[in-house]
């Protein structure tokens, strides 16, 4: 197949979708021109970049002349166009265990992710903004579920019904994550897949908010090993690896003085907090 080189991606280097598509890009060694949105300024929704993707998200990938959005639809783009190191089983069953990760990772932890990404993490420079500001930007994005899950966290924060789910949600991820670990190396057997790239983002999420514990001491040890072995991988320290030090010890902070909230809401509570 005679493929365009170029690749263009327009993302975020805090937005976990992006991450994803990074981290197949490195593991794939795939050079790429680097196009930062600014999520907080709100460049996803001008009329340029909307014009590109029409929901308003990163990341969005440049092909030749192709526009590619999604980055479940992406990583699996990706593979089809650069084969080589392959990122999906090739045995069927094993590739519909990876797909089916995927998309509970997508359609359930994702939301739940995001909703205690923004009231822990986004929620002040949410205060901050002025009223009719913050109600542009919640008007500006076009999906209704996301629309709602901002506005609580911006509006309630930890104390918005919908965090006391997020949190329960994140530790069935964990409970999850860790049961399909036992035995493998990675979420699909040996090798790594899509779907250890698209779960990476949201357990290191969690980290990021000073919440390792949740993984270290609450007796996953699966999990803990397998993210251990993710993060000594080339594509880690250089993407999620290489966030500003300065903005991490600033989550940190804010995830620790929200556990109060975040440990009601958890089966297993790690004994360090």
């Amino acid at each position: 197949m005679n493929t365009p080189t170029t690749l263009r991606l327009h993302h975020s280097i805090f937005s976990a979708s992006s991450q994803k598509v990074r981290l197949a890009l490195v593991e794939k060694g795939l050079a790429h021109e680097s196009v930062a949105v600014d999520l907080q300024a709100g460049e996803q929704h001008t009329p340029a970049y909307r014009a590109l993707n029409p929901r308003g998200v990163v990341p969005t990938l440049i092909h030749g002349g192709a526009v590619l959005i999604e980055s479940a639809a992406i990583l699996e783009y990706l593979d089809d166009v650069f084969p080589e190191p392959a990122l999906r089983p090739r045995e069927p069953v094993a590739r519909q265990r990876m797909r089916a990760w995927v998309r509970r990772l997508d359609d359930v932890h994702h939301p739940a992710n995001g909703m205690m990404h923004y009231a822990i993490l986004g929620r002040p420079a949410l205060q901050a903004l002025p009223p009719e500001r913050l109600e542009a930007m919640l008007q500006a994005m076009p999906n209704r579920r996301d629309r709602a899950l901002r506005a609580a966290a911006a509006r309630q924060g930890v104390e918005a019904p919908e965090f006391a789910d997020a949190v329960r949600t994140q530790e069935e991820m964990l409970d999850a994550l860790d049961a399909s670990l036992a035995g493998h190396a990675f979420l699909i057997g040996d090798e790594v897949s899509h779907a250890d790239l698209v779960a990476l983002p949201y357990v290191a999420r969690l980290e990021q908010m000073g919440l390792l514990a949740v993984i270290d001491d609450a007796g996953r040890a699966s999990l803990a090993g397998w993210y251990d072995r993710m993060k000594a991988r080339p594509s880690w320290r250089e993407t999620i690896g290489a966030l500003p030090p300065q903005v991490i010890q600033h989550w940190q902070t804010l995830g620790r003085q929200a556990w109060p909230a975040i440990a009601p809401h958890l089966r297993r509570r790690p004994p360090t907090f």
